[in-house]
């Protein structure tokens, strides 16, 4: 009987948990989310913008980028910055992406430059090799092969790092720039209000988890000093914040930087990205865990702990969510564990969405006027996005965990399309 009664206390507590979780972290986000757009966004301008701006490179590593980099191409060449050199990184690319490039370099780009690199060496690597050229440049700013950015973009990037000297890295604000089938949609409410939110709440207590890895400028001599990207990492974005943040530099988030991305269009496309974040996060724990044996390091220890607590939260839906399909299955047994079938809890689940998502509309509709058009999506967020992130942080962590971390940093483009339109619009 004893037994009987801690079975399902455990069970209970694993269902209060995994309901209580994501509302707390929402109520955080929002909460934190909109103190950043009061204080530092809300009556923000470009009076502050400096007179004289330093020279910045710009680097963009590319594999296999052949239906979307002339696109890139078109847009930075339109970039309103008075000293800058684009720095296009082709990784032994197996179609036509180096000759598109080169074309660019006919029509008589000055800023525009090509490394073509014989063998593969995965994107961590490819941009190590663009910063030795980048290192005359006091910034560097790293975009992403299917990345468009607005001509003022890099300005609202760069300005952070004149006034403040600690500045490590600034992050750009990602807006999704397909937006037709169901799950583009999705995502695009998950844009708007998780990860920018997320950003914004993470800035406003001091320390974020990762950087956007689609656009952001990096301090080069901080770079420099920590050896560049690792390559010891699925995901060299998440790694390179953490260094900078370990070694007291500061990261920021710059929602004006406006920067047009693609998100997968299939659920192929989506899951093997979401795998491949979800490997990063397991590299991020085996790698900057030891952050808790110093005291210095104190103000990354809540990141952290929020991480791990996140992905405990990923293997009990999971486990609790077979467990009651197990038990369903068996008639002479009433179901234990957590049903997957929609309840009250749900209901909350969802409000607590489309609250979230009003704030995240408040804080980021002058960057995205048609950001409205996904208030319909959010609803299905957590139906949808928290079951795939659950099974990807499961489905991945004895790889994440035991792997060898030699050769994550191997890359492999998903398909691309055009995004001009973005940039009209």
């Amino acid at each position: 009987m004893v037994n009987t009664i801690t079975a399902d206390t455990l069970l209970h507590g694993i269902g209060y948990f995994t309901f209580l979780y994501p509302v707390t972290m929402s109520i955080i986000w929002v909460i934190g989310g909109l103190y950043f757009w009061w204080y530092r966004e809300r009556k923000a301008r470009t009076n502050n913008w400096p007179e004289v701006w330093p020279p910045v490179t710009i680097l963009i590593p590319c594999h296999n980028e052949e239906i979307s980099i002339a696109t890139t191409c078109h847009a930075l060449s339109k970039v309103n910055y008075p000293d800058l050199r684009v720095v296009f990184i082709d990784d032994a690319s197996t179609d036509n992406t180096a000759q598109i490039i080169r074309e660019w370099l006919r029509q008589e780009v000055p800023s525009f430059h090509l490394l073509r690199l014989t063998t593969n060496q995965g994107k961590a690597k490819a941009l190590n090799c663009g910063l030795q050229v980048a290192v005359h440049t006091p910034i560097t700013v790293v975009i992403d092969a299917d990345t468009l950015i607005t001509p003022d973009t890099l300005k609202w990037l760069i300005a952070p790092f004149i006034r403040q000297p600690r500045l490590g890295a600034v992050s750009g604000n990602p807006l999704v720039g397909n937006r037709e089938n169901l799950l583009e949609n999705l995502q695009t409410a998950e844009f708007a209000s998780i990860l920018g939110l997320i950003k914004r709440s993470q800035r406003s207590l001091g320390r974020m988890l990762t950087v956007s890895g689609c656009i952001t400028a990096f301090c080069t001599d901080t770079l420099r000093q920590l050896g560049g990207f690792s390559s010891r990492s699925a995901t060299e974005d998440i790694d390179i914040t953490w260094a900078i943040q370990r070694n007291f530099y500061e990261v920021w988030f710059e929602p004006r930087a406006i920067a047009y991305i693609q998100v997968p269009k299939t659920i192929k496309e989506f899951w093997h990205q979401r795998c491949r974040w979800a490997l990063g996060g397991w590299h991020l724990l085996r790698s900057h865990w030891d952050i808790f044996t110093h005291w210095r390091w104190r103000r990354l220890w809540p990141v952290y702990l929020d991480f791990v607590i996140s992905y405990l939260w990923s293997f009990c839906l999971v486990i609790g969510t077979l467990l009651w399909l197990v038990t369903y299955l068996i008639p002479s047994k009433p179901a234990i564990g957590l049903t997957p079938i929609p309840a009250w809890y749900g209901s909350v689940i969802s409000f607590v969405c489309l609250v979230q998502f009003g704030a995240a509309l408040l804080a980021n509709h002058r960057h995205d006027h048609k950001m409205y058009q996904s208030f319909f999506w959010i609803p299905w967020y957590p139906i949808f996005f928290f079951c795939i992130g659950a099974l990807t942080v499961v489905w991945t962590s004895c790889r994440g965990l035991f792997g060898d971390l030699v050769t994550v940093g191997k890359w492999k483009s998903p398909a691309r399309s055009s995004m001009q339109g973005s940039l009209d619009e």
